[in-house]
């Protein structure tokens, strides 16, 4: 499949979301997974928890402006979390959980502002070289696809709407499913919203006609 030949990605390529080690994200995605069965179990302690992971998560924000500031403040473990006050011991829940929890709040807020610097940088790039559209996000790897999932944000450069492409497996695991839907990109803070579902596709022919259409339609609506 080659729709996106006319569609430039930016110089450099597309860097990845900021890195953390394998063994501290699981540890990150185990703490919240722990902390979810008090849901069922004790409500009432269940939203105190959240209370103190989200203020703790507000001193994250103060204090980690990244991720290597991030996994500094990681590395305290239980220390980190009873700062928060005498309640994170109270609880009756490990510490280092409500740490965890609240680490994992700040490092998916830490992506998702990344992700969208970058595609404010695709599309400050594509609107320098002239360019009506450009990707400015893509992940996985279209060769490879279905087996390796794939998925690729175009936008408009004037209008920042965008059209998602994505292809994953099919219900067999053998084939793929192209997938195309409609975004709207802020041009202010590049934050992507998702649209409507434009169509579902079996083959890479169908979804690049449907590409081609969505485009015509995004240029002839300005």
């Amino acid at each position: 499949m080659d729709s996106a030949a006319s569609v430039p990605r930016p110089a450099g390529g597309q860097p990845g979301a900021p890195g953390v080690p394998a063994e501290v994200l699981r540890a990150w995605d185990q703490a919240e997974a722990r902390l979810f069965p008090l849901v069922m179990a004790r409500p009432d302690l269940y939203e105190r928890a959240v209370r103190l992971i989200g203020a703790l998560a507000a001193r994250l924000r103060e204090t980690c402006p990244d991720v290597p500031a991030l996994l500094t403040q990681h590395e305290r473990g239980a220390a980190l979390a009873e700062e928060a006050g005498p309640d994170a011991a109270a609880l009756g829940v490990r510490p280092e959980l409500i740490a965890a929890a609240a680490c994992a709040m700040r490092y998916r807020e830490l992506v998702t502002a990344e992700a969208a610097q970058r595609r404010l940088a695709a599309l400050g790039h594509a609107r320098g070289q002239g360019l009506p559209w450009t990707v400015v996000e893509e992940s996985g790897d279209e060769v490879r696809a279905p087996y390796v999932p794939y998925q690729r944000v175009e936008a408009h450069v004037p209008s920042g709407r965008a059209v998602i492409v994505s292809v994953e497996p099919d219900e067999t695991l053998s084939g793929a499913v192209y997938r195309l839907e409609a975004g709207q990109l802020d041009l202010a803070t590049g934050a992507l919203e998702a649209g409507d579902q434009l169509g579902s596709y079996r083959d890479p022919v169908a979804l690049a006609d449907a590409l081609a259409r969505a485009r015509a339609e995004i240029l002839g609506s300005r």
